[in-house]
This record gives structure tokens, C-alpha cells and sequence, in this order.
């Protein structure tokens, strides 16, 4: 709800005046960029197989030894990154534009838009500030999508800020609305600001193992809830003893011949086989401990997309420093979530409560739900960019932000020294 309303807002033309949107536009950017680059090499690789010569089936008592070759075939790495902004230049941004492609940074090459101060909570000018951003990447043969949009608005007293993201390759999705009151304290070439107010935020169910969203499937048996919610189906099968044609039913004990260890029981099994009837397994010890693992995971994460979206309200504080001199500037930011209240049955109120009931031993189908109610845990999201001019061409420059949301944590850090050579005498 939260991603349809800010795309809305931020794209809309028809609810506002001709006035009000190229004054909302203005000054905005649009970029796009896509790369292309080889994939990480693969060497060659060998599988086995004894296959009887007459029917070209496998036979491993009688078969014929034949190595295969496996192919390599990873797909190339991409980078597609597409977005819309419009956020004030602090004075250590580069100017950014068509005049300056190639001076200002990555800008003309479609992807340089990667500023950590987009998570700040204050921005440099009072007003709407927006953001729409899409990346897509493949790096060895793994693909992931991440998106962010946000709307801000910074009044003289107050600050709202509407925002969704959602990072597939740190498995985090929220959407967030923040209202806070603010008090600016001007200092030369710089201000401080602090913030207070209240958050509301959606998310998926975050925080609970398979043992307490379905029991089902470890307090039944297992192969029956294998057949009920994977679609697979195990067919048994016996040893004929007798060698009339017909399948006995019946096994044996075998032992290890050095140790005496008894070992296991031989005679029957079953054979597992998938929704299409293609054979998976040849045995239950086989199809629990290598298949029956990831089924598992699959459908527990189909089980948590179908919870939906969990809700909480939280206190909100908020920290923003900014002083900008020619050879030194710091920009330093923060957000505190400490106090919550959780709406759903799902919220994080109650993964904190299961956290608790799993640390103290109790038994999973004995946890108990809490209503809605208050809960005390930190989120929080910080970051900085900060950076010397230790000579007139020697510098240093540090920048970052690290959220943590439900203790799922994305961060991106980067530091360097820069060193110009400026000639050189005799």
C-alpha cells in the first residue's frame, strides 16, 4: 500500500496544479544505466555412470563405465540501475549533471547516484525531496532485485518522511511513515537537528522458526505431511526371496562383519517421486535427509508470504549533524526505534516473545500469542560521510549506512585516500 502510494504521489500529474508540479519536478534528475560483464569461469566437470549397452538404462552391477563432460554455462554479470530524484546537493556532492558528466562523479554513466545521504532524515533544503530507485544485478549466476522510494518533506518545525524499500539480497522488505518535530540548532557553515516523533512501519513476518508458524509438519507423520503439502509420492518396495515373481514384505537385520555394529534393515523402502512423476529418491532415508530439507524451506516461506503484513507503531528520534568547512565536512545522521507497538498476531512483539520462550527451553507448540501490545527492542539506522584535505592534493574520505530493522541488517561502507599528482620538478 505504502509502495502504490508513494509511486502515485511521486509520478501523479492530475490532482495537483500545472504550477505546483514543474515546481515539484524542478530541478529533478532522471538516469538510467546498464552494464555487462563476463561471468566468473568455471572449469570443466566429470560425472560417472555404468550403463548397460543393450538397453541404455543404468546398471550398476553389470554396466559399462562411462565418464560424461558437464558443460559451464553461467549466465554474464549485469548491473541495471534505473531512478528519479530529487535531493538537495550538500556542498561535498559533486554537481551532478549533463555540464558536469565526467566531473561529477559516475553521473553520466547512469549510475552514480549511489549517495549515502538519501537515508538521512534531514535534508539541505526545506520542502519536498523524493526519490525512485530500481537496481537489478547478477553476479555468479545469482540474481537479485532491490527498490527504494521516499517522499520528504522538511517544514521549519516538523519532518515527514513516507518511504518503502525492499533488498532481495538481504531478504528485507518495510514500508515506513515518519512524523517527527524538530528543533534546529544553526551553527557557522553547519546545524545540528534533533528529532522526535512517531513511526509506523509494515513488514513481512520476521522472527519466528517453522516450529511455531505450523507444527504439523514435525508433530505428524512425515511422509504423510510430505505427500499432503509437497505433491510428492512414495511408492514402497520388497525384496522376493523366494524368487517366485512375487515381492515378500519382509527384511532383515544387517550388521557390520569387522564390528558387529548393528547397522540398519534391509528388504523394503520407498521409492519418492515428484508432482511429475520423475523418480527423486530410492529410498526414505534418502528423499528426508536431501530432499525433503529444502521442500521444507520452500514451503515455509510460502507459509510466511501468506501471513502477510505485520504492523507496529514506534517512538521515533533522530539525530543530524552537518558542518562543511574547504578541507574538512562531516555529515552524520541517526535513527532510534526503541519502543514499539505491535497491531498483528505477527508483529515483532511476538517474535520477541517466541525468542524468549525458545531460550528458556519450552516447547514450541506450547508458546502462546500475545495481543497487541508494547514491546522493547532497537532499530535503528545511521550513517556519516565524512572527509579531510590533509594537503591541498591529498585526501581522505570515509561514508556509509547501516540499518538494522528486525535484526536484519544491510549496510554499505566505503573508505579511501586520494592522491593527486600534481607535477613534478627538477
Amino acid at each position: 500500500m505504502i509502495k502504490k502510494l508513494l509511486i502515485g504521489l511521486l509520478l501523479s500529474t492530475s490532482l495537483f496544479g500545472q504550477d505546483f508540479i514543474s515546481n515539484f519536478f524542478k530541478y529533478s534528475t532522471v538516469y538510467a544505466g546498464f552494464n555487462l560483464s563476463s561471468p566468473k569461469w568455471e572449469d570443466d566437470r566429470y560425472t560417472l555412470s555404468m550403463i548397460d549397452p543393450e538397453t541404455g538404462m543404468e546398471n550398476w552391477l553389470s554396466g559399462e563405465l562411462q565418464v560424461q563432460k558437464e558443460d559451464g554455462d553461467l549466465e554474464p554479470d549485469f548491473d541495471l540501475s534505473f531512478g528519479i530524484r530529487k535531493i538537495a546537493r550538500f556542498h561535498y556532492e559533486p554537481k551532478r549533471g549533463v555540464k558536469n558528466a565526467g566531473v561529477g562523479g559516475d553521473w553520466y554513466k547512469g549510475n552514480g547516484q549511489e549517495n549515502p545521504n538519501e537515508a538521512a532524515t534531514i535534508g539541505r533544503v526545506k520542502g519536498f525531496e523524493y526519490l525512485i530507485k530500481y537496481e537489478e544485478n547478477r553476479k555468479w549466476d545469482e540474481q537479485f532485485k532491490s527498490q527504494e522510494y521516499f517522499l520528504r518533506y522538511l517544514g521549519d518545525w516538523f519532518i515527514l518522511k513516507l518511504k518503502y524499500s525492499d533488498f532481495e539480497m538481504e531478504d528485507l522488505k518495510y514500508g515506513q511513515g515518519d512524523l517527527r518535530f524538530r528543533k534546529e540548532f544553526e551553527t557557522e557553515g553547519g546545524s545540528f537537528n534533533i528529532s522526535v516523533g512517531v513511526g509506523a512501519r509494515t513488514h513481512p513476518a520476521y522472527g519466528f522458526a517453522p516450529t511455531v508458524i505450523d507444527s504439523s509438519w514435525y508433530t505428524s507423520a512425515w511422509w504423510d505431511f510430505a505427500e499432503d503439502e509437497f505433491g510428492v509420492d512414495d511408492r514402497s518396495y520388497s525384496i522376493d526371496y523366494d524368487g517366485d515373481g512375487y515381492p515378500d514384505g519382509a527384511g532383515f537385520s544387517i550388521y557390520d562383519n569387522g564390528t558387529g555394529e548393528y547397522v540398519g534393515w534391509v528388504g523394503y523402502d520407498w521409492r519418492w517421486f515428484d508432482a511429475d512423476g520423475e523418480l527423486m529418491a530410492m529410498t526414505d532415508r534418502e528423499f528426508y535427509q536431501y530432499h525433503f530439507p529444502d521442500l521444507l524451506e520452500t514451503w515455509f516461506d510460502d507459509q510466511l508470504k501468506g501471513l502477510g503484513s505485520q504492523r507496529e507503531v514506534s517512538l521515533s528520534l533522530g539525530l543530524d549533524w552537518y558542518q562543511y568547512t574547504e578541507n574538512f565536512w562531516i555529515h552524520a545522521w541517526g535513527s532510534l526505534y526503541p519502543y514499539h507497538y505491535g497491531l498483528d498476531r505477527y508483529s515483532y512483539h511476538n517474535a520477541i516473545a517466541w525468542k524468549e520462550h525458545e531460550e528458556d527451553g519450552k516447547d514450541p507448540e506450547s508458546f502462546e500469542f500475545l495481543d497487541k501490545g508494547t514491546e522493547l527492542w532497537y532499530d535503528y539506522d545511521i550513517g556519516a560521510v565524512i572527509g579531510f584535505k590533509l594537503k591541498e592534493n591529498l585526501g581522505f574520505y570515509a561514508e556509509g549506512k547501516y540499518l538494522d530493522y528486525w535484526e536484519r541488517p544491510a549496510y554499505d561502507i566505503k573508505v579511501g585516500l586520494n592522491y593527486q599528482f600534481v607535477g613534478f620538478s627538477n
